[in-house]
């Protein structure tokens, strides 16, 4: 199952949805919502070791809506630390994930007069 980690607070956008049910079919993927006020490292340590004990095959996939770096990294991690623990010599142990990217950016103008650049709404990729 893939699992996307959207903050709770956010919706994902139209055409991000759109890519995750073109790819992985529709309710083959689900939300884990990140609470609004976020999620500690002892609760992040634990929900790391249990994403990766639950990826068993190559449709468990991770992908970040939302990034959470700390999460990211602890996922990291322990596939690294699991593959030098468990693994043969050349081989690895694999859990994936991925994030969703937008490289492409709007001009929006403030009241004001102040222009900032948003993420599009459309343009989004699975890296």
């Amino acid at each position: 199952m893939v699992k996307v980690i959207l903050n709770e607070q956010h919706q994902l956008l139209i055409n991000q949805d759109e890519i995750l049910t073109e790819k992985y079919g529709e309710g083959n993927w689900e939300i884990l919502p990140v609470p609004a006020s976020g999620w500690t490292l002892a609760e992040m340590e634990v929900l790391a070791e249990q994403l990766i004990e639950e990826s068993t095959c190559y449709e468990d996939i991770i992908i970040f809506a939302s990034p959470v770096p700390a999460l990211m990294a602890l996922i990291a991690e322990g596939v690294s630390k699991i593959s030098s623990e468990h693994g043969e010599a050349g081989s690895t142990w694999w859990v994936p994930f991925r994030v969703l990217h937008n490289d492409r950016r709007e001009k929006k103008e403030l009241p004001g007069g102040k222009i900032i650049m948003t993420v599009a709404q459309e343009g989004w990729v699975i890296v």
